[in-house]
């Protein structure tokens, strides 16, 4: 059992009540942070008040109050569940992959190191699609370029298998607006274009440009739950921008997506 740590005013705080205060504190600004811009946050930041007024009901002993507070706190738990779902779907969907990609890590040094990997995405597949962004950009014609890390992704099973290598002329034939592919993202996995035409989770982030489209939402939706870059070029006016990390970074100029690129290249998270 752990001991006294220190006495203030003659009362005794324990370890475990201040381990206690900073994993809730730790925690709470976690999910803060997570649901941070989303419509959620103003419920979060109610939820917190709400259990704070809880605690100081119970401490005094105030047992109407409690009886009352707790009931509503029983019924909240669900309305809670239910509010937050996109979120918490979101929040399993990057715990699982980091798990899993953890579990495998020592699989994919080893085989690195007996020369046997993965074909990464190249320098030479980023000139591809900055070639096909730059012309996509002139003429004004949308697209959705998903460049993924993770093997398992689910997106691909929304759209149409192509497994191909990946060509100019083929992102460009894809994102024509006569061809019945041109509607939904196209995915990206090392050097080969695995699927088009798939559909990406929509965000209900409150912080997007207002003229941002359905594309960035798409994008930035999909940069919530998996290791990737998404690339946007809007068909409104050509601009391009790409979701990462959970953030859009919109009107970028083409220097700046290849930056991008090269970093995302570099990166092996």
């Amino acid at each position: 059992m752990l001991g006294i740590l220190f006495t203030v005013g003659g009362i005794e705080i324990p370890v475990l009540a201040i381990l206690d205060v900073l994993i809730v504190a730790y925690l709470s600004y976690l999910i803060y942070k997570y649901v941070k811009g989303t419509s959620g946050v103003r419920i979060f930041i109610g939820v917190i008040l709400f259990l704070v007024l809880l605690t100081i009901v119970r401490e005094f002993e105030m047992r109407l109050l409690s009886l009352i507070l707790g009931s509503i706190a029983s019924i909240g738990l669900i309305s809670i569940i239910v509010i937050f779902q996109p979120e918490i779907r979101r929040l399993l969907l990057m715990i699982g992959n980091n798990t899993v990609r953890g579990r495998f890590s020592f699989f994919e040094k080893y085989l690195k190191m007996v020369g046997i990997e993965n074909q990464d995405f190249t320098s030479t597949v980023s000139d591809k699609v900055i070639k096909v962004v730059e012309k996509l950009s002139k003429d004004k014609i949308g697209a959705l370029i998903l460049i993924s890390k993770v093997d398992n992704l689910t997106f691909i099973n929304t759209g149409v298998l192509i497994d191909s290598l990946i060509s100019v002329e083929l992102l460009e034939t894809i994102f024509d607006k006569t061809t019945p592919l041109h509607d939904g993202a196209v995915i990206i996995q090392g050097e080969r274009l695995v699927a088009a035409s798939c559909i990406l989770p929509v965000s209900d982030r409150g912080n997007i440009p207002s003229e941002a489209g359905l594309r960035h939402r798409a994008a930035l939706g999909a940069s919530e739950s998996t290791n990737n870059l998404t690339i946007i070029v809007s068909e409104e006016n050509g601009k391009t921008s790409y979701a990462y990390n959970n953030k859009l970074y919109y009107n970028v100029t083409i220097d700046e997506l290849k930056i991008k690129l090269q970093n995302f290249r570099a990166d092996k998270g």
